[in-house]
């Protein structure tokens, strides 16, 4: 049953996808390939040894007497990644070292010796970074969290790297630490899960299962054996996965969207949005929905069943509580005239407050109780 044309007719204003980037985020295997690493301080090394950790085969171009405690240290401990290797030459670096090599940094005391490294990389078709010499990098390093395989990254683009750091602990203390062996699960059996369900509603639902166990449970034995079983019952036993949420989005900003409005956005597959709903709302979205403004009167039922039918997953986003704009109850009853369950997501509601208006409230409280005092 395909959708009416009413639905697909979109206005041709729409918001972007994506809003600006400062820089695009990439994750680059390193694994059995060269770089080149000149430099003997502390913070060559960390870089050294996060290239090693990545599988890298790593060259230190830096007299031996140059080279830290840390880097030393490292040379002898060597790099975590199996396959990580770091070759130390005692000597500085020359223009002959960037041949093969995939990405090369350098630590330079001064402005010609950075120029000149990075001028060399370049030419070689390097990739190149000199260490807190932005003007001297064509790529930048993020503040890691690693969970590897889950790898998360932060960048602010040189703006404020302490920011990316504060952030950096706060994702590092929202994810579990199991994390690393259910994404090892995940690579294990993503081939015969892939083989199994084809792509759409039921491949994603078995993921999203997959995803709340994460956050709840750590891996047991047998669980890759439990997971295909259930794989099985998805391919012996198809059900439609299409479903209706009606979603609040509050007074409009993202912020004071709850927890279950932004699962069901990110797991939408179809967005019908009030035309005032901010673009910073809809960027909380996953990125491959298909967002669709409609005016408040002009969502038809029968559109969005042709959706569900196809196993589509569709959030109606309203703006402020959907069960207290007119027209809400109508569309759901309508919905379900069609044998379509509607879960409803109520948003925030919440009224300006004017600073006065606490100052005297504060103040009524400061009467009736004389030991309290406000800060000035």
């Amino acid at each position: 049953m395909a959708a009416s044309p009413s639905l697909l007719s979109e206005p041709a204003q729409k918001p972007q996808r994506v809003t600006a980037l400062a820089t695009l985020p990439l994750f680059w295997p390193l694994n059995g390939k060269r770089a080149v690493v000149a430099g003997g301080s502390d913070a060559a090394a960390w870089k050294a040894e996060l290239l090693a950790a990545c599988g890298a085969e790593v060259h230190v171009y830096a007299p031996r007497t140059s080279l830290s405690d840390l880097f030393l240290d490292l040379l002898a401990r060597g790099p975590a990644h199996e396959h990580g290797l770091l070759v130390h030459h005692d000597q500085a670096w020359h223009e002959g070292v960037f041949r093969d090599v995939a990405l090369a940094i350098a630590d330079c005391d001064d402005q010609a010796d950075a120029e000149a490294f990075f001028r060399a990389a370049r030419s070689a078709g390097v990739p190149v970074n000199v260490i807190d010499k932005p003007a001297f990098c064509a790529f930048q390093f993020g503040s890691i969290v690693n969970r590897s395989p889950v790898v998360v990254a932060i960048s602010t683009d040189g703006a404020a790297p302490i920011l990316a750091q504060a952030i950096r602990r706060r994702i590092e203390a929202l994810l579990p630490p199991a994390l690393k062996r259910w994404a090892t699960v995940a690579h294990a059996i993503r081939d015969r899960v892939n083989a199994r369900l084809k792509p759409g509603a039921a491949r994603r639902a078995f993921w999203e299962r997959f995803v709340d166990r994460v956050f709840l449970d750590t891996p047991e034995e047998g669980v890759e054996t439990r997971l295909m079983a259930e794989v099985d019952r998805l391919v012996t036993r198809p059900s439609a996965i299409g479903r209706v949420t009606i979603v609040g989005a509050g007074p409009g900003d993202a912020e004071l969207l709850t927890l279950k409005a932004i699962r069901a956005l990110q797991a939408a597959d179809v967005i019908l949005f009030d035309e005032r709903i901010p673009d910073d709302v809809l960027e909380l979205a996953r990125r491959e929905a298909r967002r669709v403004p409609v005016a408040p009167s002009a969502t038809d039922s029968r559109d969005i069943a042709a959706l569900v039918g196809e196993g589509k997953r569709v959030v109606r986003l309203r703006s402020g509580n959907p069960m207290a704009l007119a027209g809400a109850v109508e569309e759901i009853a309508a919905l379900e005239s069609l044998g379509i369950p509607v879960e409803i997501v109520p948003g925030v509601e919440a009224a300006p407050c004017r600073s006065d208006v606490i100052q005297v409230a504060f103040r009524g409280r400061e009467v009736s109780q004389p030991g309290l005092r406000a800060a000035h």
